[in-house]
């Protein structure tokens, strides 16, 4: 405790500080005073005090907006996806805001409005002397237009991505309150009073994340600023001195004490009678809460889609130089987002991975997920799986989204198994091959030492890469094990095929087509499948995303054009103006006679080979390729017609090495589950019921050299 002494000591130190602010706020009390009460223009008269000169020369522009507004984010149809707002609000019109809530803010506030300038020279004086005799308790005297211009100088520290504790709005010394008068005094020259008095009950915070009356009304009773009654008006404008305290949810006697206070006020003022009071007074709270929730997690559909939607939007550079810039945009903007995505798609897509395996039935924990884009665009047209958008605990919960890399909210991706194919295939065509000519798929193993080509490497050779001597594997059914053509080793996915192959061709060419086609790997790091290093990465054993999946596969169905993914169709900010957005960005990845050949050996998969019975009706039209890893624990079908590419996916997120055989999967089990099994079936049923919006014609023939058997590359010696 301290000592008498040392507490007189404390007390002398404050006597000149508070000496000192009477004297200045006096001074500054004279000179708006003059300004506020003498004629404008007989306010030239006085240019000669130095005070009135410093005052005028202080800043006197401040605008009045644009205040921070949510941001929509809609489907390509216009179907609302999710809001994102640090502050819900929504603006209305001077007319739009009932009367009773003009005056019980006015007579809570602010009873002069009318009559001052800007700054209220008697409530400035009142305040002195109370801050004089009380020296530890400090009243204001802000009016509306200086509370206004508070509010508006947080408002824009805050949307610029400042710090609103160190604006003068929130944190005012002496001379920033000097200048926050001069800036109310510019502003009443300039607006009228219903404009100041609207655009105030516009900002001000009502509570929690609502600001501005029109979004208050709508959370505690659901009905309009227009249609606020004496009682619920009173509520409202009680709130704004402590937003928290009096919050009418959280502390309802409070609430209902300061309300009256306001209602009393009102009746003061005579913007009531004693009836209207009395039954005001005494009316419940009668509270209706309708929550607004912001952000991807109160999206009812596509909030995985979402949530990729927002990670573009925050990694685009359009939008801000850093990431704190574009949140800020976002949640403060006012923007209208239009996606790609189109809400029948999804709604199928949806319906889908939940019949495969419900979220709310799923005892096994076993996941799936399907994701479509567009040949020629890369536009993403539906993003589903079989989960709950939700970071907490449960069943079913998870913010991972299946469908993309973990650069953008996903997981590391998932080996793809046999569907990494066709990138082989590509590299054979690529190399002068023929799709019909005959390899020898005898082997089962090659022996320590074996030589396969890989330009990147010193030498131009490699010796059975990552094998550490001998490399053997399996096909999944006997009996093929045999010289066949390339064509039959693709559509039934023969992995001795697939090596008889690859034994002819660059390994690094392998994966640098790949790559062309945007297949890297899926933990974000855009890092290229080394083909090179690993035998095993040619059958499909580095994780991958479906959506990359999907993407290459609609580069086959544009014949050899690589369009980038994009969520973004459109941005218009607050006034409706549009924003640059990323354009559809695509190239020529492949020749068009490669991609050509490539389709015409995977439409036999949905006819004759590994997806036999997975035809959508369009046998011309479609192809697709399966794959299923070790032990049947990722499963896949990727496939595509000109309009559509799709990939499917059913398999284990958190337990990768457990198999999916013998687990009850929709309601049943099966004992070998493979790619054509659930995750090709619900890419069947989905293709079915969206392929037909799209082109659906047939593809091109490739030339009669990629249809040929002739064997141009060389084996490595």
């Amino acid at each position: 405790m301290a000592s008498p002494k040392k507490s007189a000591r404390r007390r002398e130190r404050r006597a000149p500080s508070d000496f000192i602010q009477f004297i200045a706020l006096s001074i500054v009390a004279g000179f708006v005073a003059a300004g506020i009460l003498i004629p404008p223009a007989a306010t030239a008269g006085l240019t000669a005090s130095a005070s009135i000169n410093w005052f005028k020369g202080l800043p006197d522009d401040l605008s009045a907006g644009p205040l921070s507004k949510p941001s929509t984010i809609l489907t390509s149809d216009g179907k609302k996806l999710a809001t994102f707002y640090s502050e819900n609000r929504t603006e209305v019109s001077f007319d739009q805001i009932s009367d009773s809530m003009k005056d019980a803010q006015l007579s809570i506030e602010d009873d002069t409005f009318y009559d001052h300038g800007g700054v209220d020279a008697f409530g400035i004086g009142r305040a002195l002397l109370n801050n004089l005799v009380h020296p530890g308790a400090r009243q204001g005297a802000s009016t509306i237009t200086q509370q206004y211009v508070n509010n508006l100088l947080i408002d824009q520290a805050t949307q610029n991505g400042g710090d609103a504790t160190t604006t003068m709005g929130s944190n005012k010394g002496m001379l920033d309150k000097i200048k926050e008068m001069k800036l109310a005094i510019s502003m009443e020259q300039n607006k009228s009073k219903d404009d100041i008095l609207n655009g105030y009950l516009n900002l001000v915070n009502y509570g929690g994340s609502n600001y501005g009356v029109q979004a208050a009304a709508h959370y505690y009773w659901g009905i309009d600023a227009k249609d606020l009654n004496v009682q619920q008006s009173a509520l409202l404008a009680g709130m704004v001195q402590s937003p928290s305290y009096y919050d009418p949810q959280a502390n309802p006697k409070a609430a209902t004490d300061r309300r009256n206070t306001v209602l009393h006020t009102m009746l003061q003022h005579g913007k009531i009678n004693q009836e209207q009071f009395d039954e005001a007074s005494d009316a419940p709270l009668d509270l209706d809460i309708h929550t607004t929730d912001s952000g991807c997690e109160a999206a009812t559909d596509a909030p995985y889609f979402c949530d990729y939607v927002r990670n573009e939007f925050l990694q685009d550079k359009r939008f801000g130089d850093n990431s704190d810039e574009r949140r800020a945009l976002l949640t403060r903007g006012g923007l209208t987002i239009k996606t790609t995505l189109k809400s029948k798609d999804q709604g199928t897509a949806q319906d889908q991975v939940n019949q495969t395996q419900p979220t709310d039935d799923n005892p096994d924990s076993v996941s799936s997920s399907m994701v479509s884009v567009e040949p020629g665009t890369g536009n993403i047209l539906s993003m589903a799986q079989n989960s709950n958008y939700n970071n907490g605990k449960g069943v079913g919960n998870t913010v991972y989204n299946y469908n993309v890399d973990s650069g953008m909210g996903g997981t590391p991706g998932f080996q793809p198994g046999s569907t990494f194919k066709p990138f082989s295939l590509t590299q054979w065509i690529k190399e002068g091959n023929g799709v019909e000519a005959t390899i020898d798929a005898s082997p089962l193993s090659y022996p320590a030492g074996t030589k396969w080509r890989a330009s990147c490497k010193p030498g131009g050779t490699v010796e059975n890469p990552g094998a550490n001597g001998a490399w053997s594997f399996q096909n999944a059914e006997e009996g093929y094990n045999r010289p066949m053509t390339v064509n039959e080793g693709i559509y039934n996915s023969i992995n001795s095929a697939l090596y008889a192959m690859d034994n002819y061709l660059d390994l690094c060419g392998v994966g640098k087509t790949a790559q062309d086609l945007g297949i890297v790997k899926g933990d974000g790091t855009g890092d290229q499948i080394k083909t090179q290093d690993s035998l095993a990465s040619l059958i499909g054993t580095e994780n991958v995303a479906p959506m990359a999946m999907a993407n290459a596969f609609a580069t086959y169905a544009s014949e050899g054009k690589y369009c980038s993914p994009r969520s973004i169709e459109s941005i218009t900010d607050r006034r409706g103006q549009p924003m640059d957005v990323a354009p559809v960005n695509c190239h020529q990845a492949i020749d068009t006679d490669v991609a050509r050949g490539v389709n015409y050996v995977l439409k036999n998969v949905l006819t004759k080979g590994s997806a036999h019975d997975r035809g959508i009706g369009l046998e011309n039209a479609s192809a697709a390729k399966t794959g299923t890893t070790d032990d049947s624990t990722q499963t896949w079908t990727v496939g595509y017609t000109r309009g559509v590419s799709t990939a499917s996916w059913v398999g284990n997120v958190d337990l990768g090495s457990r198999s999916l055989n013998g687990l009850r999967i929709g309601g049943q089990t099966k004992d070998y589950v493979d790619g054509a099994t659930y995750a090709g079936r619900q890419w069947q049923d989905y293709m079915k019921a969206v392929s037909r919006d799209y082109n659906t014609d047939p593809f091109t023939d490739p030339s009669d050299s990629v249809k040929g058997d002739q064997i141009k590359s060389q084996k490595a010696k």
